[in-house]
């Protein structure tokens, strides 16, 4: 934060054009509505994956996703792709019997995961494989040497495969294949309506299967080529290389033999559609050739998604937490979340510097000030007006904001000036010591507070707005003030650089302090609980503590806090708090809840705050409007969110998996969940991971040895655990994870070891071997008393 100090400063003397120009514009409003980006995250090369070109995505049942280019086939958790490429040197694939590493070629063009949990792969050149308990197998299907466009799983279990040369249904079981239409111009896409009827789609038309032929459906406006074929409800969602529609074969329900080949078409209003999918909220995405991405909106209509255009978005999906998955022709693979938060940070609005305070104006609008962009009023008509302070360049720096109860705004400033606004009009109240900023908070009937530095002030207000008197509160000399919260028990409560004390007639009735507990002495929020009578107090670096009865509990990155920063505390109304630090926004979905481990949902740029850091450090960095939002300062505007479009908010919940074993650094085969070790086994690796494809960098993992390790291991973000060695017998290794604020997963992903003991070392043939040793020895000695040497016998002397 120091940081983002010098930077605001560093740009005042910049800023001091751009100021003065919208003060001389003032009269000119300038509408403004809070944008929501969506949080977009690239992939490519740089992280793994095998070729910036994807073809096709899909999640299957255990998480994972899958990820089909022409540079290999790959598996992501989240964090880490794991590649799996063919082996270039085989011949056109037979059946075979043993699986293999990779798939039957590296081009991927289409991935497809049936109700057994089998992963089906299309290639461009290879035929078909599939992937199914941890080995791939290669199916001669078209020889092993056609184009899979497209695979779908019938009700009856049968696989249909869009080749370019037909269309072809294959028993998995017997891997029997049916064709349809052999020698065909081919189809690229296979869709069923909520009928359960086979579509299929391609260069040369539309065609529903029915009494084992394929029959042609006609398309509207000419066109002749199906680009894109979805299900949407009991209908078809059609993109033709002109335009996007809405296809149902039964317009009639009352019709007992409805014809599909006479259904209607109904124009959507997208012009050449290349691909789509449907969100979570049940709304269309599409992808078009000319380079935009598109959302269906609640009008039914679309909005265009200015961020994602010229991506080069060719095919999508979507995953069981909400994202959505992009892959690009040459741009790699992008996940887009859900913007949650809106923004202000429009350049021409002056909303584009540092975001410093935001506050209530009494009139159903707010101010906002900013590091050297100065001040703006945001009226309820949705008019963003600039509002002059002195003409100053350093006078626009602001720091702090106040209203009191006639309506009149106090505008702390980074110089160390109390500017009172009133009707538009600004007038200077007072000054403290040059280049220190001040914090100012209203302090009971015609008087404020002021901070300036490490000294606080009661400063008294005449009916003119002037200051007229003033003097320091003793009690906090030397404290450098954050926060004034008035308190439940009378008086109220300083936040600041020396923990948190509560004043009644400037006097200290109540401290926390580290020596009383709390995790650090640089408070920075703090938030009163009455109807729980719990104190929170947010520290810098420290985390979070929750006072209750005289105790302090603290909660950090360790034990579930999302970030260690808290530099404001804003409640919803829902029984929720919300968090702004320095990472980004974090929600605690029940802090009354008085547990060791706390739940915490952290919010950053893929959630649509960009950039995530709150910039905290001044009173009025957050605010909670009279609609119920939440605003932050940003380093860069500001941002807003509606609690009430989250009812519900819980931790992603997580599935662990066992990955990868070795022993002595050489892979271990692992039969079911279980591994026989070799005798003397040494250097046991075990890696594993967890689906996390929202927020992996959250994920924490823990794991035990059963009759090795005594309790579970933290292993923090650590993916593989060595033992150098492993006890004799059958032991059970079990790994959970949780994300950053949730629960541990309720089940474990487990390996059975088993590291039997050599014969010869078990006990009952040591102790067998140990009697015979004795008896041995026992024995040789009864015969050397009873056998006199004959050397004796012949001479007794």
């Amino acid at each position: 934060m120091r940081f983002i100090e010098i930077w605001s400063r560093s740009l005042c003397l910049a800023a001091a054009v751009f100021v003065l120009a919208g003060v001389a514009s003032a009269s000119t409003p300038t509408r403004v509505q809070p944008a929501h980006q969506v949080g977009l995250r690239v992939f490519t090369g740089d992280d793994g994956l095998p070729q910036s070109g994807v073809n096709a995505v899909v999640q299957a049942r255990d998480g994972y996703l899958w990820i089909g280019t022409f540079g290999g086939l790959a598996r992501f958790d989240g964090l880490s792709f794991k590649v799996f490429r063919s082996n270039s040197s085989q011949e056109p694939p037979r059946v075979q019997e043993q699986p293999q590493a990779g798939p039957a070629s590296d081009r991927i063009l289409t991935l497809h995961e049936d109700d057994r949990h089998w992963l089906w792969i299309g290639t461009q050149d290879a035929g078909l494989s599939v992937y199914r308990q941890g080995g791939f197998h290669h199916l001669p299907v078209c020889g092993g040497t056609c184009q899979v466009n497209d695979i779908l799983q019938a009700p009856d279990r049968t696989v249909w495969v869009a080749t370019g040369i037909g269309l072809l249904s294959l028993d998995p079981v017997h891997q029997r294949e049916t064709w349809i239409d052999y020698a065909s111009a081919g189809h690229s896409h296979l869709a069923r309506d909520g009928r359960g009827r086979l579509y299929a789609g391609g260069d040369d038309g539309l065609f529903v299967l029915a009494d084992g032929q394929l029959r042609r459906i006609a398309l509207p406006d000419g066109a002749g080529r199906v680009r894109v074929l979805e299900t949407d409800g009991g209908g078809l969602l059609v993109g033709t290389q002109h335009a996007l529609y809405r296809y149902d074969p039964d317009p009639n329900p009352d019709t007992n033999r409805p014809d599909p080949t006479q259904g209607q078409w109904r124009a959507l209003g997208v012009a050449n559609p290349a691909a789509a999918v449907k969100d979570a909220d049940g709304r269309w995405w599409v992808a078009t050739d000319t380079g935009r991405l598109v959302q269906q909106s609640g009008a039914g209509g679309w909005r265009d998604i200015p961020e994602l255009f010229g991506k080069g978005v060719s095919s999508l999906a979507r995953d069981g937490e909400g994202n959505l998955w992009m892959g690009s022709g040459s741009k790699g693979l992008l996940r887009v979340r859900k913007s949650l938060f809106g923004l202000i940070s429009a350049p021409r609005a002056g909303m584009n510097m540092a975001g410093r305070a935001v506050i209530a104006d009494g009139d159903g609008g707010l101010w906002f000030g900013s590091s050297c962009a100065g001040l703006r009023h945001w009226r309820r008509d949705g008019d963003m007006l600039p509002q002059p302070i002195l003409q100053k360049s350093y006078d626009e720096c602001v720091t702090t904001l106040s209203l009191d109860r006639e309506g009149a705004l106090w505008v702390g400033t980074a110089q160390g000036r109390l500017i009172r606004v009133v009707n538009g009009k600004p007038q200077r109240a007072g000054a403290w010591e040059a280049g220190v900023p001040i914090n100012v908070w209203q302090y009971g009937d015609g008087r404020l507070l002021v901070a300036s530095g490490r000294s606080t002030f009661v400063v008294a207000i005449d009916a003119q707005g002037r200051i007229a008197g003033q003097h320091r509160i003793e009690a906090l000399q030397g404290m450098s003030i954050n926060n004034v919260v008035a308190a439940a028990r009378g008086g109220h409560w300083f936040v600041g650089d020396r923990g948190v004390f509560r004043l009644i007639d400037e006097q200290v009735v109540e401290r926390w302090t580290p020596r009383e507990g709390l995790s650090s002495r640089f408070a920075r929020a703090l938030y009163e609980d009455r109807a729980a009578a719990t104190l929170w107090v947010g520290t810098y670096g420290g985390g979070l503590n929750r006072i209750h009865d005289g105790q302090v509990r603290r909660y950090d990155s360790q034990n579930g806090l999302f970030d260690d920063t808290v530099s404001c505390i804003l409640p919803d109304g829902q029984g929720r708090l919300w968090l702004g630090g320095n990472r980004g926004v974090t929600l605690l979905p029940t802090p009354r809840a008085d547990t060791a481990q706390i739940e915490s949902v952290g919010y950053t740029a893929s959630d649509g705050l960009i950039p995530a850091e709150i910039n905290g450090g001044h009173s009025g960095a957050c605010h909670r409007d009279t609609r119920g939002r939440l605003w932050f300062s940003l380093v860069e505007g500001f941002a807003v969110i509606d609690p009430a479009d989250l009812p519900v908010v819980q931790p992603v919940p997580l599935r662990p998996h066992i990955e990868e074993v070795a022993v002595a650094g050489r892979g271990q085969k692992i039969v079911g969940s279980s591994l026989t070790l070799q005798p003397f086994a040494r250097s046991l690796e075990i890696h594993y991971s967890a689906i996390n494809l929202s927020r992996p960098w959250e994920t924490r993992y823990r794991f035990r040895l059963l009759g090795f390790d005594h309790d579970w291991v933290d292993a923090g973000q650590n993916r593989s655990i060595v033992y150098t060695s492993v006890p004799w017998g059958e032991h059970l290794f079990e790994v959970q994870a949780r994300s950053q604020g949730g629960r541990w997963s309720a089940d474990s992903a487990s390996l059975k070891i088993l590291n039997p003991q050599p014969w010869y070392l078990r006990p009952w043939i040591l102790i067998l071997a140990t009697a015979l040793g004795l008896l041995a020895l026992v024995g040789g000695t009864q015969f050397g008393t009873s056998h006199e040497p004959t050397w004796a016998r012949k001479n007794p002397d």
